[in-house]
């Protein structure tokens, strides 16, 4: 009997000593990580097909004339701004004399500067602009050019110096003006005057621009060089 007793009693010590069911097991170990979405990688097209936007060519007045701004020069106080007008219609376009000018301060409003007919009142030293007045008669891509001289003495301190940012343009009076932006203000000082030269035919057609294309300097021009 003894040895029945003891028996059971290794019996449950042994069972005691088992393993834990699966219902007493931790929390299954992690599995491998599930796909999620796929991810956007680099993309594999090639860079785009779509160049720059092409140059587009300066608009045309409807009269078929647009004034173009040169170089502006500047040397002992005295100023040179040369312009062009080009022929952008279809037809032949002619003008004769003087262009037709009124300088504006930045908010448009004219200022109070004399404009005189023959660049010699305020120098000698402009050969090229000292032509006389002549008809000129442009063909279609063909040019004109002009300019004005001023010098920016200030010597009368009792009024603010005369600047002017803008310029109001007509080929010749009773023509169609355009309010045009030189490259830097015509700084008159206290002189309140400026001359302008007649309108001279330029041989050379002008150049049309290309798409892709800079334009030459306009330093370049032979007719700004001979200013």
């Amino acid at each position: 009997m003894r040895c029945r007793l003891i028996g059971t009693a290794v019996v449950l010590l042994a069972a005691g000593c088992a393993p834990a069911g699966p219902s007493q097991a931790g929390p299954p170990p992690p599995g491998p990580p599930q796909a999620g979405p796929p991810q956007a990688g680099p993309s594999q097209a090639g860079p785009s097909q779509a160049g720059p936007s092409p140059v587009q060519p300066a608009r045309c007045p409807a009269d078929g004339a647009r004034i173009e701004i040169g170089t502006q020069d500047a040397a002992m106080g005295l100023r040179v701004l040369g312009f062009f007008l080009v022929n952008c219609g279809t037809t032949a376009y002619r003008v004769e004399g003087f262009p037709e000018l009124r300088l504006l301060d930045e908010d448009h409003e004219p200022q109070d500067v004399r404009v005189l007919h023959d660049v010699r009142e305020i120098t000698i030293s402009v050969p090229a602009l000292e032509g006389e007045p002549r008809p000129v008669v442009l063909q279609p891509g063909e040019r004109a050019s002009a300019g004005v001289v001023w010098r920016n003495t200030y010597d009368d301190i009792t009024h603010p110096p005369v600047t002017a940012a803008l310029l109001d343009m007509a080929p010749q009076p009773g023509r169609p003006a355009r309010t045009v932006v030189p490259p830097s203000p015509l700084d008159l000082g206290s002189t309140g005057r400026i001359g302008v030269s007649p309108w001279v035919f330029v041989p050379e057609p002008a150049q049309v621009p290309i798409p892709g294309q800079e334009p030459p300097p306009a330093s370049e021009d032979p007719a700004i060089l001979a200013m």
